[in-house]
């Protein structure tokens, strides 16, 4: 039989050597969407290394089910891909710090953390993020092409598209794929390699009818519609204090465990917290370790404040610091390194895997807390002579390869020809090297185009001018090329003194600088950044921000007090005579409000506010239509076209079709076409009330039948003309319309609505 309803539909079970058109389109669906999530976790071993051996994985697995799936069941290959996550993620708690002891006795620590990566907590930030990485890539490529495989295509695609949700999930399909259209265009490949694979599965089972294609125009209507919405998900990042995204602050600030490196930014003059303190500092707010080329993320997990922290391993000082906040912040102040929180705020102080502080509830204004620091105090020749003796961990967290992205063997080059000309010796000397050289050959500003690669190498390379972030970054990096143990630091300078002891704390002061690790010392602050201008530029936006009447600008005593202050500086230039302790201050003379801020422009635009990017109006198209009408008018027509082939498939044209013919006859014809089409409406509406009419039987013997089930006796009428105009010499347009009429009254009987209007 040749008919599409004779086809024999194929088993979803079965596996056999032949492959049509239409499966091999919906296996090259299935690589589409398991490109895209291998995609994002290869961006990922950029970073963290171990590319080759992700596509190892991944290739292995889907040998591996192209095998099993002539082999084992279903049930089988679903415990197998249980037991491959179970093993994947037990090696990674065990490669933890106490990775037994959580394993064992901390189930609910492992169910939070899972918890948190699944709401934005990105896997780089995972301590051992490669071995997570390879340890998720097997089991959903495993499964989803075994399934595949066996034909089992929807089952398939949901394998795939909870493998490349999680990744959304975790934020790191949107940093792998930065820029509003690539991400949609990342989503949008995802759900058309399912959809394709979902659609041609459908006609491969189906005999490849064409009556199965609206499946494919309904999943394509879903696909476009739903790569242009932005998802719920993606949205704004938490942000730690009030400052707005268009600051260096708002970016420095906007997420606690990641910072990404913009390019042009502003300053903002509002007073974000005082600080009361017998010497000035530089308030560290954040720690950064991991650099993926274009931002800095904090590995690890915060743990709730149990008491006094561990002080560095060399001598330090002292430093008591009463902060009273002016802004609404979740962040805490503190100069390195703070070892111990006083008052009732200990209860909502974390503790990140760094050693700064952080609260679990937002401070308002006049929140005050009390943080205690041992600030390390070593003189030059003791890190001179610190040695590289570095503890294991210490080395494992800031040297591990997984700690930032490949460099280039340039990279490292010019690194050390930089250290031989200076004729460093050691640590402390290459440290002091690097800082020279950045601050004595790059130029500060505010207005920079970011690069589009490695921000490291391009600023060593390619630029000759940035801000604080810029420096930073690279003087990290350079460090790390040279084995000392260096990390990304964001906070606040020192700010306006207005007091012998109290310092004003403003959103420009906001700054990064560089820690190095030196053993029996701790970690030493050392900052690149130009100061000069950097204290310029802050200056003249205090005062602009005055004579525009900014409520927020001053505190009480901050607008007589000079705003040529006193700052603290990072860490002692090589000197003569070797002996001046390590904390040390700026010349009075110089000007230091603070530093540049930590973002980007108006919405990573690089425009400051009150710019115009763009023309707002969006200008008219062809016809006098805008862009936004135009786009509008497109995904309206997708959508009605996808809503009539859903219609169609879910089976609504069909129903729709039959009630129109059942209550209308239509255009009167010859008397004998108009008795036939009268019983044929006759029969639609016995079979919905009673049963379909048996190809065996004559309308007669239908109606015959059902007379036991009390059908209306104008029936017998029809089927008695019905079988004149058929067998006999036909009906006269009397009793043509006598039918009709006969049949309409039947059907207003028995449509409720319809009834009412009945004559």
């Amino acid at each position: 039989m040749s008919t599409p309803t004779a086809y024999r539909a194929r088993n979803e079970n079965e596996v056999d050597d032949g492959v049509d058109w239409f499966r091999l389109c919906a296996l090259g669906g299935l690589a589409v969407m398991t490109a895209t999530w291998v995609a994002v976790l290869y961006d990922l071993t950029i970073t963290l290394g171990g590319s080759i051996p992700l596509l190892l994985l991944v290739t292995g697995s889907i040998a591996l089910a192209a095998v099993l799936s002539r082999l084992i069941s279903e049930r089988v290959a679903a415990l197998l891909t249980v037991g491959l996550l179970v093993v994947s993620y037990g090696s990674y708690i065990l490669s933890t710090p106490n990775g037994l002891e959580l394993l064992v006795q901390a189930w609910d620590k492992i169910i939070a953390d899972s918890i948190s990566l699944l709401t934005g907590l990105t896997i780089l930030r995972l301590r051992e993020a490669q071995l997570w990485v390879l340890g998720f890539a097997p089991a959903p490529a495993f499964f989803s092409w075994y399934l595949a495989f066996r034909r089992r295509y929807v089952l398939s695609a949901v394998v795939g598209g909870l493998a490349f949700l999680v990744l959304v999930l975790t934020g790191d399909a949107a940093t792998a794929f930065s820029g509003g259209w690539l991400q949609r265009g990342m989503l949008f490949g995802a759900t058309l390699g399912g959809i394709a694979m979902i659609g041609f599965g459908e006609l491969e089972r189906h005999g490849g009818s064409v009556l199965q294609a609206d499946v494919l125009v309904v999943l394509f209507t879903l696909m476009l519609i739903g790569s242009a919405i932005q998802l719920p998900f993606t949205g704004t990042a938490l942000r730690l204090v009030d400052g707005g995204p268009t600051t260096v602050e708002g970016s420095l600030t906007s997420s606690p465990g990641e910072t990404t490196i913009q390019g042009t930014i502003e300053l903002s003059p509002e007073v974000r917290f005082t600080v009361t303190a017998d010497d000035p500092e530089y308030w560290r707010v954040g720690v950064y370790d991991r650099f993926t080329g274009g931002s800095w993320l904090r590995t690890g997990q915060a743990q709730a404040y149990s008491g006094q922290l561990e002080s560095p391993p060399g001598e330090t000082e002292t430093v008591s610091q009463l902060v009273r906040m002016h802004a609404r912040t979740n962040v805490m102040p503190a100069a390195n390194q703070p070892v111990r929180v006083e008052g009732q705020v200990r209860e909502y102080t974390q503790v990140t895997s760094h050693g700064s502080f952080q609260s679990t509830v937002t401070f308002q204004p006049n929140d005050t807390y009390r943080v205690i620091s041992e600030v390390p105090e070593a003189e030059e020749q003791t890190l001179r002579n610190a040695g590289t003796d570095y503890p294991p961990a210490v080395r494992q967290v800031y040297l591990a390869d997984d700690k930032q992205p490949d460099f280039s063997n340039q990279f490292e080059s010019r690194t050390q020809e930089i250290v031989d000309e200076a004729g460093a010796e050691n640590p402390y000397e290459t440290a002091v090297a690097i800082e020279n050289w950045l601050e004595e050959n790059r130029e500060y500003s505010l207005e920079v185009d970011r690069p589009s690669g490695n921000v490291a190498e391009s600023f060593l390379f390619e630029m000759e001018q940035g801000y604080c972030v810029y420096y930073a970054t690279t003087m990290t990096m350079m460090l790390r090329a040279q084995d000392i143990p260096a990390r990304y630091v964001v906070g606040y300078t020192s700010g306006q003194q207005v007091d012998e002891n109290q310092w004003v704390v403003r959103g420009l002061d906001s700054h990064a600088w560089v820690e190095a690790y030196f053993p029996d010392v701790g970690w030493v602050r050392f900052d690149p950044t130009p100061g000069g201008p950097r204290s310029d530029a802050e200056v003249e936006r205090i005062e602009d921000a005055r004579q525009g009447g900014d409520s927020q600008v001053d505190v009480g005593g901050s607008e007589d007090a000079p705003l040529t202050t006193t700052t603290a500086i990072p860490t002692n230039r090589l000197t003569d005579n070797g002996t001046d302790p390590n904390r040390t201050f700026r010349d009075p003379d110089l000007p230091g409000v603070g530093s540049d801020n930590l973002g980007g422009g108006v919405n990573g635009t690089g425009a400051t506010p009150g710019a115009t990017v763009g023309d707002t109006d969006g200008g008219d198209g062809p016809d006098g239509f805008t862009p936004e009408q135009q786009r509008y008018a497109a995904f309206a027509l997708v959508a009605m076209v996808g809503l009539a082939a859903g219609a169609h498939r879910a089976g609504a044209t069909r129903a729709v079709h039959r009630a129109a013919k059942l209550r209308w006859q239509g255009t009167r014809r010859e008397p004998d076409t108009d008795v036939e089409r009268a019983v044929e409406r006759l029969e639609l509406m016995l079979q919905r009330r009673y049963s379909p009419r048996q190809p065996s039987e004559s309308p007669s013997q239908y109606v015959q039948r059902l007379s036991v089930s009390g059908v209306d006796r104008r029936a017998d009428r029809v089927v008695e003309l019905h079988e004149k105009a058929v067998y006999g010499p036909g009906v006269s347009r009397e009793e043509a319309d006598e039918a009709i009429e006969l049949v309409d009254a039947m059907v207003r009987s028995n449509t409720p609505i319809l009834r009412r209007f009945a004559g």
